[in-house]
């Protein structure tokens, strides 16, 4: 192996700098363990100008140092020093130039933001921050930049359905409307709160990346009124279609309702409490038995959950006649059951008759959104130490966006 001569040409290339800019000198300070690299400009050069990129002459060089945070050179912290030259545009005037190494308004190298991306994309933030040596304000601002740039160019013309659905970012009422799109099976919104104007607010946004409100078909949420007045606000011709498994937890939340009226609400022990809720095509037999037991020592309860049983029976049919007769079967015994849970249930079903019975014409439910949940808690994970809502809008779109990332690669080949 030969001795490393050629240090300051190495570096330029890691950096794509060219004339005429160049590293003067490379020092190693021992004091804070870290490395610092200057770097000047030629004075007899012409530089574009940061507004309007017309090559202009020198007018003289900025009056502080300004400093850049590089990547790790040998495990120390690197760090680009520089005095950019100002430039005499006839149009703006005397201004900054920008350095090549870095974006405007960064106080990073480009290689570096683009590291710490990686990094953010394979760990938490808190995990890329501990192995970067930085804050973490420091990574959000670098990873807000690139999702956010990313985001704002996604192009939405052809987003034809939506899927809405909630979720909670930090204990206590703390919630994210989430916005889909089931064709790509993507996030393509993320609003704070979960009301009308979150809603409302994304619409500005889809019709922004070209999205066009009067194209969206089909918006499948939860039984949400804010969510549905929202909707009607903004996408007027989209048929709202409640998703089955948030009308079917309607039905076990009336269910088990009745169940603890049964058994007595001080009851230490409820007796079925997740058995119930098992699907009874997936029940073992020992769990249909136990079922069964619970059902003749407690008649209310049995009652009730036959009619859970009467709704899976809804939701098989094919034809939207036949599930829209055994639907109004189904709230008429409801009403009739004497068991005031099921009637509160039934009463809920009957005025948002039009948005179930949806569901049988195009089958269209928040699978997706559902299935996305799972991703959304490793988005959760990924931002676990960071509070605030655009920590986790901006952890969610990381991994469930499915964005085109534009960072640099910090390893070109």
């Amino acid at each position: 192996m030969e001795p490393v001569f050629n240090f300051v040409e190495m570096f330029e290339r890691s950096i794509g700098l060219k004339e005429p800019w160049k590293v003067t000198r490379a020092e190693f300070n021992d004091k804070d363990k870290s490395v610092h690299v200057y770097i000047e400009a030629k004075k007899t050069s012409k530089y574009p100008c940061p507004e309007c990129h017309k090559m202009c002459r020198r007018y003289d060089n900025e009056d502080e140092e300004r400093i850049w945070r590089h990547a790790d050179v040998v495990l120390y912290p690197c760090y680009i020093h520089c005095r950019r030259p100002r430039v005499e545009c006839e149009e703006h005037g005397i201004r900054v130039t920008d350095a090549p190494w870095s974006r405007k308004g960064s106080r990073n190298t480009l290689l570096f933001e683009g590291y710490a991306m990686m990094l953010a994309q394979m760990s938490t933030f808190e995990e890329a921050r501990k192995a970067l040596k930085i804050s973490r304000t420091a990574i959000m601002h670098i990873v807000s930049y690139w999702v956010d740039k990313a985001v704002r160019e996604t192009d939405l013309s052809e987003v034809e359905r939506l899927s809405i659905d909630e979720t909670s970012f930090r204990k206590g009422q703390s919630y994210v409307t989430v916005i889909g799109d089931p064709e790509r099976r993507c996030i393509i919104g993320v609003e704070n709160g979960r009301n009308a104007d979150a809603v409302v607010r994304f619409s500005y946004e889809f019709e922004s990346k070209g999205g066009e409100s009067c194209r969206i078909s089909h918006i499948s949420m939860d039984m949400s009124k804010p969510y549905k007045a929202g909707c009607a606000e903004c996408f007027p011709y989209a048929k709202t279609v409640y998703d089955k498994f948030h009308v079917k937890k309607l039905m076990l939340e009336g269910m088990d309702e009745v169940r603890k009226e049964e058994q007595g609400r001080k009851s230490r022990k409820w007796m079925g409490r997740k058995l119930l809720m098992i699907p009874q095509s997936r029940m073992t037999k020992d769990q249909e038995q136990a079922k069964d037991n619970i059902c003749r020592s407690y008649p209310k309860t049995g009652r009730a959950y036959r009619m859970v049983q009467m709704f899976d029976e809804v939701y098989r049919n094919i034809n939207t006649q036949k599930a829209e007769e055994e639907f109004d079967k189904l709230t008429s015994w409801m009403m009739h059951g004497r068991l005031e849970p099921m009637k509160k249930v039934a009463r809920s079903f009957r005025k948002n008759k039009e948005e179930i019975l949806e569901y049988f014409e195009n089958r269209y439910t928040n699978a997706f959104a559902e299935g996305m949940n799972s991703m959304i808690q490793t988005a959760k994970r990924k931002a676990r130490g960071f509070r605030l809502y655009e920590s986790f809008r901006t952890a969610i779109f990381l991994c469930v966006g499915k964005l085109q990332l534009s960072y640099p690669n910090p390893f070109p080949l």
